[in-house]
């Protein structure tokens, strides 16, 4: 698929990765629609760079725990028209599995599992009735290797990633559903040692929002990849 032209929306599209995923396929030609929830004015300020490349940009304010805001934001979509679907938006705290609560399980699994597969649904079958598109779910290459405390997280994550694979074969052959794994991408703004995590990754770096979309453009430039995962972790996942 070329970008030029298209339309993306991108889940919690202004800051960190989804900025960063957000700022590039606007480099490339490539409209962009950006979720946020509470970052108004990172999201704004996303809309003024990415229209200073010469292409429409889009901002949408929805909660994905609330019910109806996720419905009106595949509403709002489906009006604009999407090619491109960047499952992105996350949730992320620790949750030791001797205080975890099913709340925080209904939490995780409503912003990795929920949103995805009700705007991967939703938005999908348009992109299969114009017999194009990309849905590309940015996961966790803790889908594959869990750490201890975050376990549900993990779990919310392997279930998006279950979910990539049906996804791509109910679409296929006319959209391709992909999913990446990041690592250590960029420090949380509360980790005390950045370099901890590091420890065990072959790179012993950061890598930083690029890498993700590197592989975010990829999958939707190629015509031959569906049901497939990148890992952008450094070597994490083979140490």
């Amino acid at each position: 698929m070329d970008l030029k032209g298209k339309t993306a929306l991108v889940t919690g599209g202004s800051k960190r990765i989804g900025r960063a995923i957000s700022i590039g396929l606007a480099k490339e030609g490539c409209n962009v629609i950006v979720h946020y929830n509470t970052s108004e004015k990172e999201a704004k300020e996303v809309e003024e760079i990415i229209k200073s490349y010469g292409v429409k940009a889009y901002t949408l304010k929805a909660d994905l725990l609330n019910e109806k805001d996720l419905e009106q934001l595949a509403e709002k979509s489906l009006d604009i028209g999407v090619d491109i679907l960047v499952n992105n938006a996350s949730l992320y705290y620790k949750t030791p599995l001797k205080t975890a609560t099913l709340k925080d399980l209904d939490n995780f699994y409503s912003i990795h599992v929920k949103a995805p597969f009700y705007l991967s649904k939703v938005l999908g079958s348009q992109m299969y009735e114009k017999k194009e598109g990309r849905i590309i779910n940015i996961i966790d290459y803790s889908a594959i290797l869990p750490y201890p405390d975050y376990t549900p997280y993990t779990t919310s994550k392997g279930a998006l990633m279950t979910m990539t694979k049906a996804f791509a074969k109910e679409f296929a052959p006319y959209v391709l559903v992909n999913g990446i794994l990041p690592g250590p991408i960029v420090p949380p703004s509360d980790l005390e040692n950045k370099e901890i995590p590091l420890q065990k990754t072959l790179l012993k770096r950061w890598g930083g929002e690029e890498e993700v979309f590197k592989a975010v453009k990829y999958l939707i430039e190629t015509n031959f990849t569906t049901g497939s995962f990148i890992p952008v972790e450094g070597g994490r996942l083979i140490f």
